[in-house]
């Protein structure tokens, strides 16, 4: 493995495969900071990636670098906001070589470019523990920034994509599968499978790996009006429909046939030791977008639901119970997922 160069030298490195030339950036990487142009209201958001905490050690670095933006892009998603900057602080140990470091930013710049982001700055530093710093800058749509709360009783709740991959996937990480190559997948004994369920584990962690984004979906519903209130689904959808309801002060009822729990999830079960309802609830880094709609715009959104893969899940209520319905009866659903700081903490 090669060794990393001075710092002036990797400074260079960057400001050359993230060279931009975009009107209203006025200065890029290179200098004390970067400088663009505004005009009007400006979506910031930032993320860090610690290892060991939100990813492996030894993980693919150039997934690694993909999913370090794309977190970033789905809480502009959330906001209805378009991608326009970045900024990348990274902290890595002694031990890591140019190559990890080539990897890496060739999956950020492979995302950065995919969805128009330019990369404008950031920082490196050495440290005891690997860390990706995001902080993305992007453009509200015209029609307004969709929030978390202008959810209203009456409304409809929808969701994009399925949920529980995410988690599924790093079940499959910690039992020691491993992607290959762009098709292979490797089991625990470090063999490739070669099994008919092989194709939907690969699908799993790469769903862990390297999330996609709702950006179109996010700037679709900003700018038709469609939606009133949105958050993106980074720790459950449990945790993320609580934090929708406690800040638009409502509540919610959540069918739990309507709940697009991974297929594989099922078709896994023996092996992953997952139940899909609970990992559809509770499991995490999905990064669709929940989100509430009046029912005068159901229609219209209807007809957005195959190319986003929407799904209507719930009604929104004057709460400020959030409740899981399934054959006429109702139970609360607990504000459980992903944290931080969990409450044992402290």
């Amino acid at each position: 493995m090669r060794g990393l160069p001075p710092e002036d030298r990797l400074v260079e490195r960057l400001s050359s495969l993230y060279r931009v030339r975009r009107r209203d950036v006025l200065l890029g990487i290179g200098d004390d900071a970067a400088v663009i142009q505004c005009a009007g209201p400006l979506a910031v958001s930032s993320d860090v990636l610690v290892e060991g905490v939100d990813f492996l050690p030894g993980s693919d670095p150039r997934r690694l670098g993909m999913k370090a933006l794309a977190v970033n892009l789905s809480d502009l998603a959330a906001m209805g906001a378009a991608p326009l900057h970045a900024l990348l602080a990274l902290g890595m140990p002694p031990r890591t070589g140019l190559d990890w470091f080539d990897a890496f930013h060739d999956g950020f710049r492979a995302y950065a470019g995919e969805y128009g982001v330019a990369v404008i700055g950031g920082d490196l530093s050495a440290s005891p523990t690997l860390f990706a710093a995001v902080t993305v800058l992007g453009r509200p749509a015209a029609a307004g920034l969709l929030t978390r709360s202008g959810g209203k009783a009456g409304d409809e709740l929808w969701i994009s994509g399925t949920l529980g991959a995410a988690a599924a996937g790093l079940q499959l990480l910690l039992q020691g599968y491993r992607l290959v190559g762009e098709d292979g997948i490797r089991g625990p004994s470090g063999r490739i499978l070669r099994s008919p369920h092989a194709p939907e584990k690969r699908r799993l962690i790469r769903h862990q790996l390297s999330p996609r984004p709702m950006v179109e979906l996010g700037t679709t519903l900003a700018e038709k009006g469609l939606a009133t209130a949105a958050i993106d689904i980074s720790d459950g959808l449990a945790r993320d429909l609580h934090r929708l309801c406690r800040a638009s002060g409502v509540g919610a009822v959540v069918d739990r046939d309507a709940l697009p729990a991974d297929s594989a999830i099922s078709e896994l079960s023996a092996r992953l030791g997952m139940d899909p309802v609970a990992t559809a609830l509770y499991g995490g880094e999905d990064y669709g977008l929940l989100f509430s709609v009046p029912r005068q715009k159901a229609a219209a959104l209807t007809r957005l639901a195959g190319r986003f893969a929407l799904r209507r899940i719930g009604t929104v209520t004057a709460g400020p119970a959030v409740l899981l319905s399934a054959r006429g009866r109702t139970e609360p659903i607990p504000d459980a997922g992903f944290d931080h700081f969990p409450k044992e903490s402290a």
